[in-house]
């Protein structure tokens, strides 16, 4: 299975691929306070996006739906880390004992060195509540910098990890 990202306005999104959202597996996202958005294809097949940013799931928890709050990480691992990083990953989303989340995808890029640590949300406000818990607090999961990363896997990054928070907003597509 593979997930596919393109980027634009959330308008011209919207209208471009209006006729796949009823059979295929879309996400239309948009960044908070802005009409940027991102559009999210999940298939099995390739994708009809002109030039998708391409990613294989490597961990996969929930079905994806097109309502809720996402938060992304994006990281930047060196090639010869990602081997180790990839298995860190996968040891703590296979470990999370109770997943408030309704969907995780953990994806490595098929070009470049960039990882993302999806996680759909209900709703903003139950990703809030699960940062809270101290056993939260050393989760991959929402962390808005470098410095958020515990120091011994400072060297393992290409660049500087960052956060986007997106929402999916309340209208259909038909």
């Amino acid at each position: 299975m593979n997930i596919y990202l393109t980027s634009g306005t959330y308008d011209y999104l919207g209208k471009k691929y209006e006729s796949k959202f009823s059979n295929e597996t879309l996400l239309l996202m948009q960044e908070e306070a802005s009409d940027r958005a991102i559009l999210l294809h999940e298939s099995q097949a390739p994708s009809f996006f002109q030039e998708p940013r391409s990613y294989d799931i490597l961990f996969s928890y929930g079905m994806l739906e097109n309502k809720g709050f996402i938060t992304m990480n994006h990281i930047p691992v060196s090639e010869e880390n990602k081997p180790v990083f990839e298995h860190k990953m996968m040891k703590y989303f296979t470990s999370i004992p109770n997943k408030t989340m309704t969907a995780i995808r953990f994806l490595r890029p098929a070009k470049g060195d960039t990882y993302i640590l999806f996680c759909l949300w209900e709703e903003k406000a139950n990703y809030i509540k699960w940062k809270q818990p101290e056993a939260n607090v050393e989760a991959p999961i929402g962390k808005s910098n470098e410095k958020s990363w515990n120091s011994s896997q400072h060297s393992i990054f290409n660049g500087k990890p960052y956060f986007v928070q997106l929402t999916i907003p309340n209208e259909e597509k038909a």
